[in-house]
């Protein structure tokens, strides 16, 4: 929010022409988003500019409350490689505006790691080790906080895009959304779930309990060695730890003993523009000014990287690391994907590996075979019920 009343600040000094009045409607941004403003939508509101993934949501698209960007000037100007424009289109026309970008991995406590003679791991024996040394000092290796529904999705992502993209399957979730495929027609789906669970040992009795908070709260008090979570979180993680002598590393997680890793890419800030609102014209205007010279006043309080490959000057080290590894082009980058899983499927998935991590917490230790059974279950159940 702080961040967004920063653009909004910079953009109305820009244009004292416009009498702007800002209402920014904050709706619950888990699983029931996409519900409420459709229902809003529907009741006949109108907001200009909608935060979302145009992929995630056809309905939207298709209902023409979400205007066609594909020509856009500024957006094509902004040199963006396809990953970025991807992740905003649907039916290979752009549908957003793409701000910065997220990713995620394994950030660690340098001091834990430094007393135990630990370095970076390279390959996945040398992460199961290391939470071995780890778990033999009597520390937790790991602070999860699988009270909030992403963070299965986030662990099991780095394993599934970077094989599947790696093997040509780029119409992966395209795929198994339309049924043309089933999860076990990809092997690496089992892999993946066998590869996370080997770690998933080493879990605290509040895993399943934790909401992000509360696990940056285990991860910066030395509770735990090591956090899997994603860029967003930088700026309450380095709230946290303001003043203290707390120092942190980051490394994208091993998925084998090959190298075979790479940063997950994905456009994390996407706002779609209304063609029907009022202030349709000045919210286009507004959008091209975020995407160009207002980025600087949004990154500098988010901490955010820019999909321009800018940063704030105030950002931490970590920041620019990661925004120097997209620009190498070793990433493996959702946008790539024909298409991302929708609404629907991504809240299914997560549900799943979700179960799949509490068996582990409960002692039934799920099988990666009954897991995906059951989430395939569930999406033929979508497949048929939507047709």
């Amino acid at each position: 929010q702080a961040g967004l009343d920063a653009v909004e600040a910079a953009f109305a000094a820009e244009h004292p022409e416009y009498n702007i009045t800002w209402e920014n409607i904050m709706y619950n941004q888990g699983t029931d988003y996409f519900p409420q403003l459709q229902t809003a939508l529907a009741s006949g509101d109108q907001p200009e500019i909608m935060m979302g993934n145009p992929g995630l949501y056809p309905d939207l698209v298709e209902q023409g409350y979400v205007a066609d960007m594909t020509d856009n000037e500024v957006i094509n100007g902004l040199g963006l490689p396809s990953g970025d424009l991807g992740d905003v289109s649907a039916n290979g026309r752009i549908y957003g505006f793409p701000i910065d970008f997220k990713t995620w991995g394994v950030f660690y406590n340098k001091k834990i790691f430094s007393d135990l003679g630990l370095s970076e791991p390279k390959t996945y024996t040398e992460l199961l080790e290391a939470c071995q040394t780890i778990a033999d000092a009597d520390i937790d290796p790991w602070a999860h906080a699988f009270g909030d529904a992403v963070f299965g999705d986030i662990e099991m992502r780095n394993y599934i895009w970077t094989k599947a993209l790696d093997a040509g399957d780029n119409d992966l979730f395209a795929n198994l959304m339309s049924g043309a495929k089933k999860l076990t027609d990809y092997p690496y789906f089992e892999e993946g779930l066998a590869t996370w669970a080997k770690r998933l040992k080493w879990m605290r009795d509040d895993a399943m309990v934790n909401d992000q908070n509360a696990a940056l709260e285990v991860f910066t008090s030395g509770q735990a060695a090591m956090m899997y979570f994603g860029s967003w979180g930088i700026g309450d993680l380095e709230a946290m730890i303001e003043g203290s002598d707390f120092e942190y590393g980051f490394f994208v997680e091993p998925i084998d003993d090959e190298g075979s890793a790479k940063m997950n890419v994905q456009v994390d800030q996407c706002f779609m523009v209304n063609p029907n609102a009022e202030g349709y014209d000045v919210a286009v205007q507004f959008m091209e000014y975020w995407v160009t010279e207002g980025g600087s006043s949004w990154s500098a309080v988010s901490l955010m990287p820019l999909l321009n490959g800018s940063v704030a000057d105030n950002a931490p080290e970590i920041v620019k690391t990661l925004a120097s590894i997209k620009a190498s082009g070793n990433i493996a980058h959702y946008g790539d994907f024909t298409a991302p899983f929708n609404s629907q499927f991504t809240t299914d998935w997560r549900t799943y590996l979700t179960a799949f991590a509490e068996s582990y917490s409960n002692g039934t230790n799920q099988s990666p075979a009954d897991c995906l059974s059951a989430m395939q279950a569930k999406f033929d159940q979508n497949i048929a019920e939507n047709g």
